[in-house]
């Protein structure tokens, strides 16, 4: 009977350790793929606009990038390089967006942002970036395939903007 209770206890004991273990990988998988990240931030009221709202990014400096930064802000930048093709679709994306969300738009050429704190995060132009109380909380990746979707569909870009800026209720 010692040997039979012995073996129910290492049978319950790999059926939990199974259980553990398919639990955590799906914390892991989920975890990995955001299932537990709020990011959602909401604009100082300032980057909202009404219906005359127009499509135009406002000039960002690297000094007044960090005057916003210490003064707890939170934006959206643009992070642009002219002369590139991709960078000037995703302008055009960041624009459509602006308009249809009701949000103003920050724009900053990548040399000024590489002077910044910015570039802590994005290492690579086109780029959006979004700010929240002075802390950089999502951007996009320009060398990630895990972002490609975003820089050549507006519709994928658009889901991603959503899913991370709290828009102007309409």
């Amino acid at each position: 009977m010692g040997a039979e209770k012995k073996k129910q206890k290492n049978v319950f004991g790999l059926l939990a350790a199974l259980v553990v273990t398919l639990l955590g990988g799906v914390l892991f998988v989920g975890a990995v793929s955001g299932w537990f990240s709020n990011v959602a931030v909401v604009l100082d009221t300032e980057y909202y606009c009404d219906e005359s709202c127009n499509s135009e990014m406002m000039e960002l400096s690297g000094a007044e990038y960090e005057r916003l930064i210490a003064e707890r802000k939170s934006f959206v930048v643009f992070i642009d390089q002219g002369g590139c093709t991709t960078a000037d679709r995703l302008k055009g994306y960041m624009k459509d967006y602006a308009m249809e969300a009701g949000v103003k738009v920050y724009r900053m050429m990548f040399a000024d942002a590489r002077e910044t704190s910015l570039h802590e995060y994005v290492k690579y132009y086109p780029s959006v970036a979004v700010v929240s109380k002075g802390k950089v909380v999502a951007w996009l990746r320009a060398d990630s395939d895990e972002d490609a979707g975003y820089y050549n569909d507006y519709e994928a870009f658009k889901k991603w903007a959503r899913g991370v800026v709290v828009e102007k209720s309409k």
